[in-house]
């Protein structure tokens, strides 16, 4: 699902809390092109749960674990476990839920890192 294009188009939400009420798995994305320029996860799971009623972790989940799956990468993607690519951020939050409640906050994240290289130093 990709809540920025809903945003920005005003279209009506699917029932996401029906769907993963029946076990359906929902996957969260941002929507990068010309009618919903947005890259940032952090906006796209704030608007999955104050929009689609989505609980923190439930967001997580979606743009993290499910969204791998979604691509067919979920064995090799999407979570912090041996064997896995290493793909993710060092916040300067003491705790994660603080960059989806922060909503358009630009300094949460310290570090990126790609596989085993840390790419990006925000200071």
């Amino acid at each position: 699902y990709l809540p920025t294009t809903a945003y920005i188009l005003r279209l009506k939400h699917p029932p996401v809390r029906d769907m993963i009420n029946s076990g359906v798995i929902v996957a969260l994305g941002t929507d990068f092109n010309p009618n919903a320029y947005c890259l940032s996860m952090p906006t796209v799971m704030h608007l999955a749960c104050v929009n689609l009623r989505m609980s923190l972790t439930e967001a997580l989940a979606a743009a993290t674990i499910n969204a791998a799956h979604s691509l067919g990468r979920s064995a090799t993607h999407g979570s912090i476990e041996v064997g896995k690519v290493a793909d993710m951020i060092v916040l300067t939050e003491k705790k994660w839920e603080h960059v989806v409640y922060q909503f358009g906050q630009q300094d949460t994240i310290k570090h990126v890192v790609k596989g085993a290289m840390w790419c990006f130093k925000f200071c």
